[in-house]
């Protein structure tokens, strides 16, 4: 029986990375970097990566704004502060989420530190 190859997942953070936070949770824009920064997570999207929303905003505390902002700005989000189901299944529910690879705009590089600095 082939063995199937597992699942490429982005784990990306919501604030400061893909949207500069005005106000939180309601008034939010985009810099030049957060739209770079779109364009990867729907380009990793076509490579066929899940995509998980990895945020500390909670259902009552601006996630509803956030996953409309997603939505405005056609970011895919497959999964929201969960681990793929097959993940679950072998660890357990763990709040740490299982990645390929993660994206923050404190560990990004330049870009993070772009984030910082303009946003």
């Amino acid at each position: 029986m082939p063995k199937c190859e597992p699942r490429k997942v982005l784990a990306i953070d919501f604030d400061s990375t893909l949207a500069h936070v005005v106000e939180f949770p309601d008034e939010m824009s985009c810099t030049y970097v957060n739209l770079l920064v779109h364009r990867y997570v729907r380009w990793k999207k076509k490579q066929g990566w899940t995509i998980i929303l990895n945020t500390l905003r909670e259902p009552d505390k601006g996630l509803p704004q956030a996953l409309k902002f997603c939505e405005l700005y056609e970011i895919p989000i497959d999964y929201v502060n969960a681990n793929l189901p097959e993940e679950i299944a072998v660890w357990g529910d763990s709040r740490k989420i299982a990645a390929t690879r993660t994206l923050d705009d404190t560990q990004i590089g330049i870009v993070g530190w772009l984030l910082r600095r303009l946003g």
